[in-house]
């Protein structure tokens, strides 16, 4: 069994047993290699807890490394009682694999994982990872082992695989059940009629999806790896029943849903992959309206980006599915693209700082170190009354210790916050922005760190050509963080105005002890996309709504019902910004 690591370096296993051996002492210890070639101390250590009724169940942190040897003994008088061991015991990198065929084992030539660091779960027991993977259908050949081979060697853990595809299915069947649409999947399978003409998933293979998530436990796994795309790309074109055929747009949608009810249910901010795949055959080979809806997906921060597989022609193939040099290729294209991402996860620590590389040079910066607000670089801005609360000008303030802090109070039956901005005294165009901050403690109120143009454009009010944010600017919220939502920050973008022609995108990121402690956020503006990064760990890349306008920074806070009752607040509360500071390349 492969645990899903914590961070770079631990992770936690679950030790689970029952013995009809009562009392003595009762301990554990792990035995093996840890990341690379050093030997894991080997001391025994004691249970937290005595088991009750024969029955034991708690975790322990492991360092990152394996395989390890698990060994559990009661001791009685000095002397071991009993004694078990469980060998193969992992801490490494776990993904769960999902979609159609070429998600799973219907390769024309089954692969074997080569290292002996690869193993795959089907819900009931893990195995080494040679092909047919557990878990998936078919029974031929998958990228998986080539996949894990390359993951293993790259950072020298073991790496498990939860494979779950299932042969020709759309994506429509891969939601909850109930979930309703109007076209009947093109092979008929896992829908059933709905009211109203329409169809609904029966959720079979959402509930197969959910259901190995629970049992990997809460952020038990890295990712989801999803391919799939095949069979709702140009399937009309192919002689299915035209009424059956789903458009770009639907997909994107149905995509969207999935993943966003996959997190909802499991309540983490679990991160998707996905593929660009429309390959039919060789007369054809790409579906353009269907990839151009798997990169919005990238672009929109749905999932992040995996292989484009349409770009495998015939000689990696054995008709739609892949042949041995096909499966290889595979695994090597979504390693490639899932290690680059986990590096970032794993390489920046916790609290760093700073712009992403070295050509940058500190341009701007407020340390907030004077008696109070540094009105030579700021301005409050929207006094009065703004959502549910009231933007006072005593609401911004300086704490001595060099921090600003914006502070959320009672005042008789009134909520008062603040707002203040850089506007006709400081913007720029590109570069890279970030704050350090420690966020506040109470529901019903949220603060922001976010970019304006003062070219902003409003196509209702004939401001501006819609969709053209290079000459009107974007807002871009470097971050919004709502206190109901834990670890979770939010970045977004918002462009053309705020009516009817407003559109948005954002993305939302867990960051391990969010609630605790300052923490650094920050957004590389470049000419053709966002990076935005908490901590130093990149958390969401996008090219979309790109501004090429000077912008100018705002920090905010705000009061509404969308981060919770305010009645239930206990203020006084703060959030405390350390610094703001702006670095551009020369």
């Amino acid at each position: 069994q492969v645990f899903q690591r914590s961070d770079k370096n631990t992770g936690v296993i679950r030790l689970q047993g029952r013995s009809e051996v009562l009392g003595g002492l009762w301990q554990y210890r792990v035995v093996g290699t840890v990341s690379g070639d050093r030997k894991l101390e080997s001391d025994w250590k004691d249970f937290p807890a005595m088991p009750q009724k024969g029955v034991f169940d708690f975790h322990a942190t492991v360092p990152s490394g394996g395989w390890y040897k698990l060994e559990v003994r009661a001791v009685r008088k000095g002397e071991p009682a009993v004694v078990t061991t469980v060998e193969h015991v992992g801490v490494g990198e776990v993904f769960v694999v999902a979609g159609q065929s070429n998600a799973g084992n219907y390769g024309s030539e089954k692969q074997r994982a080569e290292t002996g660091m690869v193993s795959s779960f089907n819900g009931k027991l893990w195995a080494v990872a040679d092909d047919p993977q557990l878990g998936a259908g078919g029974n031929g050949g998958s990228f998986m082992p080539a996949f894990g081979d390359a993951l293993a060697k790259r950072f020298q853990v073991p790496v498990g695989l939860v494979p779950i595809a299932a042969g020709g299915t759309s994506v429509r069947e891969w939601l909850p059940e109930g979930f309703q649409f109007p076209q009947q999947t093109t092979t008929g399978k896992g829908v059933r009629p709905a009211p109203g003409g329409q169809w609904e998933s029966d959720g079979k293979l959402f509930s197969v999806l959910l259901g190995r998530l629970e049992l990997l436990g809460n952020r038990g796994a890295r990712a989801v790896l999803w391919h799939q795309g095949e069979s709702d790309a140009g399937q009309a074109r192919s002689g299915y029943p035209a009424d059956r055929q789903i458009s770009g747009d639907q997909y994107l949608g149905f995509l969207e849903a999935l993943v966003c009810v996959t997190r909802a249910r499991t309540g983490w901010v679990l991160p998707w992959f996905s593929a660009q795949t429309t390959y039919h055959s060789e007369a054809d080979a790409s579906d353009l309206e269907f990839r151009e809806a798997q990169k919005k997906a990238w672009l929109s921060g749905i999932t992040l980006e995996g292989p484009d597989t349409d770009t495998l022609r015939a000689e990696f193939r054995s008709g739609v599915h892949f042949n041995a040099a096909g499966l290889r290729r595979h695994g090597e294209m979504w390693s490639e693209k899932v290690a680059r991402w986990l590096e970032h996860e794993l390489e920046l620590k916790a609290g760093s700082g700073g712009p992403p590389s070295d050509e940058y040079k500190l341009v701007w910066s407020d340390e907030f170190d004077g008696p109070g607000l540094d009105t030579q670089k700021w301005k409050h801005r929207y006094i009065g009354p703004r959502k549910d609360g009231i933007n006072d000008p005593s609401s911004i303030s300086t704490d001595g210790q060099g921090n600003l802090l914006i502070t959320c109070s009672r005042k008789d039956d009134k909520i008062l916050a603040g707002m203040i901005s850089t506007d006709g005294l400081f913007s720029a165009t590109y570069g890279y922005f970030e704050a350090r901050v420690r966020f506040q403690t109470q529901e019903g109120w949220w603060p922001g760190f976010w970019l304006m143009s003062n070219t902003v454009g409003d196509p209702d009010r004939g401001l501006g050509v819609p969709d053209d944010t290079a000459r009107n600017g974007t807002e871009v919220d470097i971050f919004e963080y709502l206190r109901i939502r834990g670890d979770q920050i939010q970045h977004a973008m918002h462009w053309n105005g705020y009516g009817k022609s407003h559109k948005h995108r954002g993305q939302h990121a867990r960051v391990p002890n969010l609630t605790s402690g300052y923490h650094t956020v920050g957004c590389e503006w470049l000419p053709d996309r966002y990076r935005f990064f908490v901590d130093g760990r990149m958390t969401w890349e996008t090219t979309e709504a790109v501004s090429q306008r000077p912008e100018y920074i705002i920090l905010s806070g705000e009061v509404s019902s969308w981060p919770g009752d305010i009645s239930r607040a206990v203020l006084p509360d703060s959030v405390s910004f350390d610094y703001i500071r702006v670095w551009q390349k020369p």
